[in-house]
């Protein structure tokens, strides 16, 4: 197989050699300080593309090692002539897992059982449960089912949107069209925004749908920082619609240390740490769209510039 693979990661040695396990063969890599990286027909970004524009004039397939693509759009390397394919691997486990254990820990006080610790103190109180509250799942894709899936096990009430409904077949949960959204928002006692940044969900969770959420309610975000008008969202906590926000993802990263954000007992911060990539999913997933191109089928996670997504 001759077309040449630029490789850039991190760890470009160490994601190649993972990447030939799964294959079973040697791929001709090349990394951009190699002399002649310009010919490679196929680019595996398992992070984020470089600052400066790369001339790759032979290049057919793009395969990013992100969920979300909107670092691309704009990039002259992904031109109608290239195809554009995103990393899924295991995200929608590691994200159910990061959903749903700060919804407990939440939900559970663990952060006063920290704090008691701490103090060495013995106060105790009557935990809450999850088990009978309603999730509203805003951006139902893979992530959203898998979240969906492991919330439905704790007997929790599950309801989603998204653009186009599934088929019965491929939806273990309540599926709405976003029209339905403003009536969910007032039932759903937690809301988990998954949505992908595009012109259309820039700023999507605004002043009116903060405003509709149940009071008390808690607001998880764990896709793209951009989607949520964070000036909105503290007005929000103020006026207890939502009462609570768990968040990993900002529109300004690393989120500086004095952000109104910062230092407030309602708001949870992880630093965009929720989907993490690792070695063997990136792997796996390039392994197989490498076996698909190669065989003229098409590829997973096809990116369509028109959704965005």
């Amino acid at each position: 197989m001759s077309e040449r693979v630029l490789i850039t990661s991190s760890d470009p040695e160490g994601l190649a050699r993972e990447v030939e396990e799964e294959i079973g063969e040697h791929l001709p890599w090349c990394r951009l300080d190699a002399p002649g990286f310009e010919q490679a027909a196929i680019w595996f970004c398992a992070g984020a593309p470089p600052q400066s524009p790369l001339e790759l004039p032979n290049l057919r397939w793009i395969q990013s090692g992100w969920a979300g693509v909107d670092n691309w759009f704009g990039r002259p390397e992904w031109t109608d002539a290239v195809l554009l394919t995103r990393t899924v691997g295991d995200f929608p486990q590691r994200l159910a897992q990061h959903v749903m254990g700060y919804m407990l820990a939440r939900t559970l006080r663990v952060d006063e059982a920290l704090r008691e610790m701490a103090e060495r103190s013995w106060k105790r109180w009557t935990p809450d449960s999850i088990a009978g509250k309603n999730l509203l799942v805003v951006g139902m894709g893979a992530i959203g089912l898998e979240i969906a899936s492991v919330a439905r096990a704790f007997q929790m009430h599950v309801a989603g949107v998204q653009r186009g409904v599934r088929s019965a077949a491929r939806r273990p949960l309540e599926a709405r069209e976003s029209q339905d959204l403003p009536g969910l928002l007032g039932w759903a006692d937690f809301v988990v925004n998954l949505l992908p940044l595009t012109p259309e969900t820039q700023s999507f969770f605004n002043r009116e749908r903060f405003a509709s959420m149940k009071p008390g309610s808690t607001f998880i975000s764990v896709s793209r920082g951009g989607t949520v008008d964070e000036s909105a969202l503290l007005r929000a906590l103020d006026r207890d619609r939502p009462g609570s926000a768990i968040l990993d993802v900002f529109r300004d990263e690393p989120l500086p240390a004095d952000h109104p954000l910062r230092g407030r007992d309602d708001v949870w911060i992880t630093p965009h740490l929720a989907g993490v990539s690792t070695a063997g999913p990136l792997a796996r997933d390039f392994a197989e769209n490498w076996r698909r191109f190669h065989a003229g089928e098409p590829l997973r996670n096809l990116v369509d510039r028109a959704r965005g997504y």
